[in-house]
């Protein structure tokens, strides 16, 4: 790969001249000139449809976007990724998560050991573990805790896939907050209650006191019987209590927000049943397929990713909105928001430099219709244009069939209502400029299988992006400053002579809160 900075690359400047001629063109006279533009503009892999006709983008766009795409080594670094190569530079780490469906090439190495062979293994003994729970009709309840990637992808999992449930009911737990925890137990009882700490580390603070809170809520229980560990650290596990047999691994080579689709996807074994995940393993590997092997012009998560970098370096769009219109999914945009902010939300570049141009956008989330009632009105008739991923199922999760008609009246009506607007209104206030972007993606219908497709689909998009902004997506240093700060706060917190160590900025409010505190 060349080092010379994305900005100053002949296919950049390609790109800003592009844009300058095309969007002299409305973008909803494009779509008036092309009868054939929905069929051109779209694309689909195994019950999986992504529209992208409703966006400011012709054959040339697409044509100078897979042009950058090339000059940025987009097919040398997807090779990498999948032959093992340490892409995470700033850790050291290679970024294997693919292997956990099944994609990566068989001869992949780490440690001396054989990564298809460790991920058949670990399936095997996450399989045996399910099983087990699944049989054990006492326990009727899980508590998964966890934070960040430990809890989002597991989290939104467990609540799209709700109407395939046929196992014990699982809570999540993430937040430090007491009431968090203290909520969730409320409604359990200890010797029902199987808890699963899912920890890379097993030093996280919110998950470490969450579980050490947790502990103690069973009041004299053994631990060996209603604790499970998914976790880096088996020592630390085995320090806590929990067995051998009752700890899965997750390995380094395997980011948090990449996780669930390893043992930190137990409780979805355990709910959905292992055959199910397994589907669930299999939808993800059906899109790896897909982008491992369809040429740039018509690959789903590279023309996703492409169609993000135009919206964002070029249309100079600052936010995307992930709107799906089915309430199952409703904590699939919080799960996107950490993949594409926390992976792509970066300023320097691999190579240790400042970069000049605009990264990750910010992620608005929301939920169809409910949307349409809270913040639609922004992307309609704001300031500010937000282009919008739409998501939804062609065939509902439950009967009420006529409920889902309507739900897809309402998507199609409002991709239809940002592109064309309406301006013949008397009123100002009642007219619709439209050419705003939307994007649709059409599930079959959400199960594990198509669920699996979805966040593939997203996974490799958020990787392409950042291998052409030259950022390391598999990274996480902004997390970092604050751990640090907070710790030195609550050690003050809990010594008030520990007070000349915090920051002046902080100090006023810290005292404010102590004098207040009981």
């Amino acid at each position: 790969m060349s080092s010379k900075p994305l900005t100053d690359r002949p296919e950049w400047a390609a790109l800003q001249s592009h844009y300058a001629a095309l969007s002299q063109t409305p973008l909803k006279d494009l779509y008036a000139q092309d009868d054939n533009r929905f069929t051109a503009m779209s694309g689909s892999v195994d019950g999986l449809l992504f529209d992208y006709s409703k966006t400011l983008m012709s054959d040339e766009t697409i044509s100078l976007l897979v042009d950058l795409a090339k000059a940025c080594d987009l097919e040398g670094q997807r090779s990498a990724m999948t032959s093992g190569a340490l892409l995470n530079t700033t850790e050291n780490r290679a970024a294997l998560h693919m292997a956990l469906r099944g994609s990566i090439a068989a001869d992949v190495v780490t440690e001396g050991q054989n990564v298809n062979a460790l991920v058949s293994e670990n399936l095997e003994h996450m399989r045996t573990l399910s099983e087990k729970i699944r049989v054990n009709k006492t326990i009727t309840d899980i508590v998964h805790i966890g934070i960040g990637g430990s809890d989002l992808g597991p989290r939104m999992t467990y609540k799209a896939l709700s109407a395939h449930h046929n196992g014990p009911r699982v809570h999540f737990v993430s937040n430090i907050d007491g009431a968090h925890l203290s909520q969730t137990l409320a409604a359990l009882t200890p010797k029902n209650t199987l808890f699963i700490v899912a920890s890379k580390t097993f030093t996280s603070l919110e998950t470490i006191k969450n579980a050490r809170s947790a502990k103690d809520w069973l009041g004299g229980l053994p631990v060996a019987d209603h604790f499970i560990a998914v976790t880096g650290n088996a020592q630390g596990a085995e320090n806590f209590g929990i067995t051998p047999d009752n700890i899965l691994p997750v390995y380094d080579w395997v980011g948090g927000r990449f996780s669930v689709w390893s043992g930190i996807g137990l409780c979805l074994s355990v709910s959905l049943g292992h055959d199910a995940f397994e589907q669930f393993l299999a939808g993800a590997h059906s899109m790896d397929q897909h982008f491992l092997s369809a040429p740039f012009e018509k690959n789903l998560p590279v023309i996703m990713a492409l169609l993000g970098i135009w919206h964002r370096n070029f249309c100079g769009y600052e936010a995307l909105a992930v709107v799906p219109y089915a309430q199952n999914l409703k904590d699939f945009p919080a799960y996107i928001q950490q993949l594409d902010m926390e992976s792509n939300g970066k300023s320097v570049t691999r190579g240790g430099r400042e970069v000049d141009y605009h990264t990750a956008p910010l992620i608005l989330s929301g939920i169809g219709t409910d949307s349409q009632h809270a913040f639609f009105q922004l992307l309609h008739q704001g300031s500010t244009i937000v282009p919008c991923d739409f998501i939804i199922a062609a065939n509902p999760d439950v009967p009420l069939s006529d409920h889902h008609d309507d739900l897809i009246a309402n998507v199609i009506a409002q991709s239809e209502a940002l592109l064309l607007g309406d301006e013949n209104n008397a009123a100002s206030h009642e007219n619709f400029e439209g050419n705003r972007p939307s994007s649709t993606i059409v599930l079959q219908r959400l199960d594990p299988y198509h669920l699996g497709m979805l966040m593939a689909l997203y996974e490799h998009k958020i990787f392409v992006q950042g291998i052409i902004w030259d950022v390391n997506s598999f990274d996480q240093w902004g997390v970092e400053l604050g751990k640090k700060i907070a710790k030195n706060t609550r050690q003050a917190l809990e010594n008030k002579d520990e007070l000349k160590t915090v920051s002046t900025v902080s100090k006023g409010l810290l005292n404010y809160i102590l004098r207040n505190k009981a």
